[in-house]
């Protein structure tokens, strides 16, 4: 009887080891595939593009993680290249997700919505106890599809000129901010999250902290938004691409990815997959991806 009982908390033990050893969860990530039927400039292979994005749909699809998401500038310009590329995005076969960038608005803004089948170009979805939340980083823009006259349109030229007349570097038209409707949407988000003790990533296109990018690649009101997602208390990383070159930094327990952008992998590509721990974040790149493992603090 000892015997048995001394079996059978081993095994009871074992399953525990081996189930702390597996993740929760894991999803896919990719970034800045920029596609687009013209020669290659510079480091920028925009026609090698389409092929490393059919290798990381490939290996999502043997993988089946819980979801798989690409952060902004799934083209570089013309909607007759999204027209091409979109559909080996949606050969993935778990849930999808996109973030849109400054490249992607080369029609204007409820086309390139319908197209992608969104209803708002910022937006939120859970999985197993953590909230993910998109962000629209051409929220206000001159670049973000708004129509000239319109409010979001005005509030980017305004914004814009601030920023070049206070000498900011990230002061550049293929940049954008977050208006007020979307601040107080992630305010609001991000408050609920805490609430029911959810963990929170946030995926954008833009980078909000300096030590992860280059200064000119920021959003335009990034230390705004890097506050508000500071003093929530339920934000474990920030996700983002834009900067080619990509990056990483920690700040105040968070942790800042910049993901280096396909268009420019040369001979390998740019991906990973994320496997989430209760404790950690596994990032598991591949080709110019770097794997970082990521300590979580405490749940909220």
């Amino acid at each position: 009887m000892r015997k048995a009982i001394l079996f059978a908390a081993m095994g009871c033990l074992g399953s525990i080891a081996y189930s702390a050893a597996r993740p929760q969860f894991s999803f896919g990530v990719i970034s800045d595939v920029q596609y687009a039927g013209q020669d290659t400039r510079g480091k920028r292979d925009y026609r090698g593009a389409l092929p490393k994005l059919e290798e990381f749909v490939a290996a999502v699809n043997a993988a089946r993680p819980a979801f798989a998401i690409q952060l902004g500038d799934l083209i570089d310009t013309g909607a007759a290249n999204l027209k091409k590329i979109l559909p080996v995005y949606e050969g993935i076969h778990p849930p999808r997700y996109h973030v849109l960038g400054n490249h992607d608005f080369c029609m204007d803004r409820a086309s390139l919505l319908s197209s992608l089948g969104l209803r708002s170009a910022y937006y939120s979805f859970s999985h197993k106890g953590w909230r993910f939340v998109v962000l629209d980083g051409m929220d206000v823009s001159t670049g973000g599809g708004w129509p000239a006259g319109s409010e979001n349109h005005r509030l980017g030229l305004e914004m814009l000129l601030a920023l070049r007349q206070q000498g900011a570097k990230n002061a550049v038209e293929w940049n954008g901010g977050i208006g007020a409707a979307e601040k107080q949407w992630l305010v609001e988000t991000l408050t609920r999250a805490a609430t029911h003790h959810e963990r929170v990533i946030v995926f954008s296109h833009f980078p909000i902290l300096e030590q992860a990018t280059t200064p000119h690649h920021l959003l335009w009101n990034h230390q705004e938004i890097l506050r508000l997602i500071e003093s929530s208390g339920c934000v474990a990383a920030y996700i983002n691409g834009h900067d080619h070159n990509g990056g990483y930094a920690r700040h105040n327990g968070i942790h800042y990815v910049t993901f280096p952008a396909v268009v420019e992998s040369g001979p390998r590509n740019a991906f990973a997959f994320i496997d989430v721990y209760g404790d950690r974040l596994e990032l598991r790149g591949t080709g110019t991806v770097i794997s970082r493992s990521l300590e979580l603090n405490a749940k909220p």
